[in-house]
């Protein structure tokens, strides 16, 4: 009965739902594109280190923020009866730090460069972690509100219109940047971004929520244990995980094309901003058309073609020649990096019931942890050792092998009831 009256509710307020996530997602976006991790944060960086170690912090805390605490979370969201307010409390951890770096570099912009690395990257890092601890319940939030058949068009709305206004922040960004000094023009930045994560943090708040069904909660010991028939009777997700792995370190480039940029070329602060239009434009129309893509052509083909799309772009770098070529490159980034955020999430939704949603949603973003931690930090040291350029025909080649393991060695799961399995 509580079951039913939960459906009942969730299908009278799906719209209502819809437009708010649709909503948080556009005002966060907006607010995280004024500092964004492939372009803004990388410069300011790169501006303060020349060590290209110290560059591949930036990527490593992302991922490892991302995924690290997934699994873990996993049993502790299982047994809520609703996700929202782990959500809200966990996401004031993604909010907060932002507020803090602002008012660090607007006030104290004469600070050592090593003591601002700290800084930032001690918030960068409480930024990240929190967003992972958030981001099983959330998933599996969006799963349980939005229908199936949208989940696609959702994401693709959410976070392409989202880059949409994230072309203005990329255009207030290049004139912050080009107008304001070197750091407070970071430290403007992030203020705005707060302001916009506000906003976002007020629509999320407003979404209906009905309680539902929980699983009894389980010792963190108990849990792990269970892991492993999971894994073992399901040898196409686990495929599935190899893949995506792949997938993920090749992705990680992006994250060092500015600073190759940089090196090459000399970029100004105009260019920075100007690409980051580029790169969000380019985010924008993926989103939205790959998102409805997916939900009539096949999320895994969106993931392929995403795949595709990133080791372009990396190759391109290695070929590139003056500046003009990163217009079509932060194109394709901004292509590939949409693909692969929205199709990661909805595939791994296929392959489980609701009941175990949480559970594979954990599995999925911790098997990432390996590549998340030491895949940024290897790449930075072998590209101080051999150049970006060797870096980036590397992981286009990684890339292509995660590739071909999706594309012939992984199905796309059927429709499962609790208890069966995809061979």
């Amino acid at each position: 009965m509580q079951d039913t009256s939960a459906d009942l509710i969730l299908k009278r307020n799906a719209n209502r739902n819809f437009i708010l996530n649709v909503l948080d997602g556009m005002a966060f976006i907006f607010g995280i594109s004024l500092v964004s991790r492939f372009t803004v944060l990388p410069f300011f960086v790169a501006r303060l280190s020349s060590d290209r170690w110290v560059q591949g912090l930036l990527p490593t805390l992302t991922q490892a923020g991302w995924v690290l605490p997934a699994l873990f979370m996993a049993p502790l969201v299982a047994s809520r009866p609703r996700r929202k307010p782990l959500i809200l409390t966990m996401t004031l951890g993604e909010r907060i730090p932002v507020l803090l770096l602002g008012l660090v570099l607007i006030s104290w912009p004469g600070l050592p460069a090593t003591v601002l690395l700290a800084i930032f990257f001690l918030l960068y890092g409480i930024q990240a972690f929190s967003g992972g601890c958030a981001a099983t319940a959330w998933q599996d939030f969006i799963a349980r509100i939005i229908p199936e058949r949208r989940w696609g068009t959702f994401f693709g709305l959410q976070s392409g219109l989202g880059a949409v206004l994230g072309i203005a922040s990329a255009v207030i960004a290049g004139n912050v940047l080009a107008v304001q000094p070197f750091p407070q023009s970071i430290g403007i930045l992030s203020l705005i971004c707060f302001a916009a994560m506000v906003l976002s943090y007020i629509f999320l708040s407003l979404t209906v929520e009905p309680p539902q069904p929980v699983e009894p909660r389980q010792s963190m010991r108990t849990f792990l244990r269970g892991l492993r028939p999971l894994l073992r009777n399901n040898p196409a997700f686990q495929r599935y995980l190899l893949s995506r792995s792949a997938i993920a370190l090749s992705l990680l480039g992006h994250s060092f094309i500015t600073a190759a940029a940089l090196e090459r070329f000399g970029l100004s602060e105009a260019e920075v901003g100007l690409f980051t239009a580029v790169l969000l434009a380019a985010q924008a129309l993926g989103h939205i058309a790959l998102g409805a893509l997916g939900d009539r052509w096949g999320h895994k083909q969106v993931l392929e073609l995403a795949t595709a799309l990133g080791a372009v772009a990396l190759l391109l770098t290695v070929l590139a020649t003056s500046t003009a070529w990163f217009f079509v490159i932060f194109a394709l980034v901004g292509v590939a990096q949409a693909g692969y955020q929205l199709a990661g999430y909805t595939v791994v939704f296929s392959f489980s019931t609701p009941a175990e949603r949480p559970t594979y949603i954990g599995v999925a973003n911790t098997t990432l942890a390996p590549v998340a931690m030491l895949g940024p930090l290897l790449a930075g040291a072998f590209a101080e050792a051999t150049g970006y350029n060797a870096l980036f025909v590397v992981l286009g080649i990684v890339g292509g092998l995660g590739l071909a393991l999706l594309h012939w060695r992984v199905p796309m799961p059927a429709r499962r009831t609790i208890g069966q399995v995809n061979k």
